[in-house]
């Protein structure tokens, strides 16, 4: 049975091995290749990786802007989340002495 989903990246760059990455991973017989990662720090190269039909799609945060990525086909690959809420929720509970451990599991 094939794997539905293949977590690529959980750091903050993006570079040229991440493409080379998602075709290991299609390749390994996972259906879906996707990359998490909190900051999306698109260094050199990461467009062409990004373009990569291997790759499905790209999940960020709002934390560093996409400012590297001008390709409209990779743009529509990157999915960015907001991290306000999170940022918000931790300044509130560190205001009013609540525990913030949990938060961690974000």
């Amino acid at each position: 049975m094939r794997s539905m989903l293949f977590a690529l990246s959980a750091t903050e760059r993006l570079g040229p091995g991440a493409g080379l990455r998602a075709r290991g991973a299609e390749g390994c017989g996972r259906a879906r290749v996707m990359a998490f990662t909190a900051h999306g720090l698109f260094v050199s190269g990461a467009e062409a990786a990004l373009a990569e039909e291997a790759l499905e799609r790209v999940v960020v945060t709002d934390s560093v802007p996409a400012f590297r990525l001008a390709d409209p086909a990779v743009l529509e690959k990157v999915e960015v989340l907001s991290a306000a809420p999170l940022l918000a929720e931790g300044v509130r509970r560190l205001i009013t002495g609540a525990e913030t451990t949990d938060l961690l599991a974000y």
